[in-house]
């Protein structure tokens, strides 16, 4: 499938074996340099890029913590997928730097989540799957919902993701639909790569909340900066530390650099399950809620100015909270030969000519002093509802489903 061209009203594609004719905004706008499809309400803005398909932005209108992003915008430039070969190593070798030099904010891993093997490395295969490195095509696009795909040629799947937003709400709605253009059944992994920046990531500040239990630091040596214990079990959020101190996961590092990966399996009583990102000096929160049946892990990463190769240059300050079917980020090959873990599997499979697909919320606000983090998330007829702590407040944000 091609990227839309700019000033065309319409398009004939053939998705999901049916020929769709949809109406086509005839412009695009810019981000950091990047082609970008903005919605609007009159509470948030939204940003996507065709490259990667990445949800680049999201803000308040106006308010307490207007136009603060809290997602992840890196400290280099930003390129369109596959742009990074005409800049010698400044972004790294691949697979990373397939990956890298194009990515923002929110983005999914899919076919797999993590790092190809070898020979999928020399095949050309990016890390985390071809997803976050193709170009996507707006099907679709309104003022407040978009609906835009793309093809994984090597994976031999398609992915479309339809957002909505919910007039008058800083809540939004997302279905995802992946189809498997193969003739035979496959395992595959499907993550949502939420990454968060600063300055909404501030030492000292920021808090992080979920509902998850029963968790694990990565087994493997992910890094030299590790602060925490590699492959020690704990309950989230305290997780044992390195040098035996027990370390408060809620908040985003205090020391000098660090480089860490944990797994959290989410509560197996909850149909829903939720996290969320508090910024009390900046008044601001963000979180996500989704279905637990599908995307049963939450995979923590941490990256405080360790990474000193290009092109982190020991600049990159980021968190990311990647909620999917996989506990680590490992290679195909591991994921399917570990099968499971704490009785969870740690991949998907699909059918032949199957499709799967999976909706979830998205969400911003404002949060009034002596915020302190969230004690509950939860879906009603009223749309989300956000139990805060500290100021002992909930707030309703209206969602359309």
């Amino acid at each position: 499938m091609t990227p839309n061209s700019r000033g065309r009203r319409c398009l004939e594609i053939a998705a999901i074996g049916t020929v769709l004719l949809l109406p086509l905004s005839s412009e695009s706008e810019d981000y950091h340099g990047r082609r970008a499809w903005t919605l609007r309400n009159d509470k948030i803005s939204l940003t996507v890029t065709p490259g990667g398909g990445h949800i680049a932005s999201l803000t308040l209108n106006s308010g307490p913590g207007a136009n603060l992003n809290p997602y992840w915008l890196p400290p280099w430039p930003s390129v369109e997928p596959g742009e990074w070969r005409r800049h010698g190593n400044t972004y790294g070798d691949r697979p990373g730097a397939q990956l890298v030099s194009s990515v923002l904010g929110h983005s999914l891993c899919l076919d797999f989540f993590g790092t190809p093997s070898d020979a999928e490395t020399k095949a050309g295969i990016p890390v985390h799957g071809e997803a976050p490195c193709v170009n996507w095509t707006a099907l679709l696009r309104t003022a407040n919902k978009i609906v835009y795909s793309a093809e994984l040629p090597a994976a031999r799947m398609q992915v479309t993701r339809t957002i909505s937003l919910t007039p008058g709400s800083s809540a939004l709605w997302i279905t995802e639909r992946v189809d498997n253009l193969s003739p035979m059944d496959r395992p595959f992994g499907w993550q949502q790569h939420v990454t968060l920046g600063p300055p909404f990531l501030q030492e000292g500040a920021t808090v992080f909340d979920m509902d998850a239990g029963w968790s694990k630091v990565d087994p493997r040596e992910f890094s030299k900066g590790q602060r925490l214990k590699r492959g020690a079990e704990f309950e989230w959020p305290n997780a044992p530390g390195a040098n035996g101190e027990t370390v408060n996961l809620r908040s985003y590092p205090t020391q000098a650099k660090n480089s860490d990966f944990t797994a959290s399996l989410m509560q197996p009583t909850r149909t829903w399950v939720y996290f969320t990102a508090v910024n009390p000096r900046r008044n601001l929160l963000i979180g996500y809620i989704w279905p637990r049946s599908i995307w049963p892990w939450v995979a923590n990463w941490e990256e405080n100015r360790f990474r000193t190769g290009h092109p982190w240059n020991g600049n990159g300050v980021a968190r990311g909270i990647e909620f999917g079917a996989s506990p680590f980020a490992t290679s195909r090959q591991d994921a399917v030969a570990m099968g499971s873990l704490h009785g969870t599997p740690t991949y998907r499979w699909i059918a032949a000519r199957g499709s799967q697909s999976a909706s979830y919320a998205a969400f911003v606000a404002p949060t009034p002093d002596n915020t302190t983090g969230v004690r509950d998330v939860r879906l009603s007829s009223r749309g989300v509802e956000i139990d805060l702590m500290g100021a002992d407040r909930t707030i309703i944000l209206p969602l359309k489903r």
